[in-house]
């Protein structure tokens, strides 16, 4: 979404990196999962931020999306990446949570949860505009400084040529499924003792 990409550009150029958008209007998971590999290739990145899904919210089967979703992330071949979840306008038939579990070990930042909103958007009320995109962009960059893994912040040896982009590893929350959130199991876990109880 370009209005993020632009609010993240003088952000990275104020750390003195190299930042390229690759973007395409109308685009999906399975339109990238062939492109992923070649500019992996082309532009060996120390950090992937990718950002899809939005397009596929009225997808009638998401799971179908689920091999796309794990190609991409194979492709970026064990460097720090993010799956960015587009923040979203309407209640979608599940490619969230697909891409939820299915986006690891890329780490997986819920626009939904973790970016105050309701965001300002453009005419067409899905992507967001100018200031949606910023406050975005804003909330996205401290989780990711906030996650980022400082050099020597490692446990034990040192991986000896690690990204200076690397991240901290997932909780095990990240990448479960909403129907299975903490809350949901302690529920679940309640009726069972209940259960037991009788």
């Amino acid at each position: 979404m370009a209005g993020f990409a632009q609010a993240l550009r003088p952000r990275m150029q104020e750390h003195h990196v190299r930042y390229a958008v690759k973007a395409e209007t109308s685009s999906y998971t399975v339109t990238w999962a062939s492109r992923m590999e070649l500019l992996v290739a082309n532009y060996q990145p120390d950090l992937v931020i990718i950002s899809l899904g939005a397009n596929e919210v009225e997808n009638v089967n998401p799971p179908a999306h689920a091999g796309a979703i794990r190609r991409i992330v194979k492709a970026i071949g064990g460097r720090p990446c993010v799956w960015v979840s587009p923040p979203l306008w309407r209640k979608d038939t599940g490619i969230i949570d697909v891409i939820r579990t299915n986006s690891a070990p890329c780490r997986f930042f819920d626009s939904d949860a973790l970016v105050p909103g309701p965001l300002p958007r453009q005419k067409d009320k899905i992507h967001p505009n100018e200031v949606g995109g910023a406050r975005w962009a804003e909330a996205f960059w401290g989780w990711l400084t906030a996650e980022h893994l400082p050099a020597g912040g490692e446990e034990g040896a040192a991986a000896p040529q690690r990204s200076p982009w690397a991240l901290r590893p997932s909780p095990p929350e990240e990448h479960r499924s909403r129907a299975d959130a903490p809350e949901s199991a302690a529920h679940r876990g309640e009726q069972v003792s209940e259960r037991r109880a009788e």
